[in-house]
């Protein structure tokens, strides 16, 4: 199991590709991450302790907890192994990671969110798309 907090959050440019994107740091936040490889779960936390979760959404093997501010407050990747695999990206980096961060960008009907990880000096980009099917959308920041 690795966990760990960290005060950078990363964020991918506008692009197409993400895997040809290049990353930049844009501000300050921190970020509590967890893998526990027994449920193979990968949970991300951006909620600040003045944050109250008003529920979860659940997209596949995604949950969402979302604030009484309508924010992401944590992600939540379940079979994250399994995700990895289906993208052609070796699993193994779950158990070395030393830094994750996310990067939320809106897409047509929905969201494109990235899951930046961290092994030393390898950086993996994630990609996960979120289609929604209403017209109200969820505030990502």
């Amino acid at each position: 199991m690795t966990r760990y907090s960290q005060d950078c959050k990363i964020s991918l440019p506008p692009t197409r590709n993400i895997f040809k994107a290049m990353l930049f740091i844009k501000n300050m936040k921190k970020i509590n991450f967890n893998y526990d490889d027994f449920s193979d779960r990968l949970i991300i936390s951006r909620k600040e302790e003045s944050d109250k979760i008003h529920g979860s959404v659940r997209i596949l093997n995604l949950i969402l907890d979302i604030t009484t501010n309508n924010k992401v407050a944590s992600v939540e990747l379940l079979d994250a192994s399994k995700y990895l695999e289906s993208l052609g990206i070796n699993p193994s980096i779950l158990n070395k990671l030393t830094n994750v961060e996310l990067s939320f960008r809106t897409i047509r009907n929905g969201y494109l969110i990235a899951f930046i990880l961290k092994s030393g000096k390898k950086i993996v980009p994630v990609p996960y798309n979120v289609q929604m099917p209403s017209s109200k959308q969820i505030v990502i920041n």
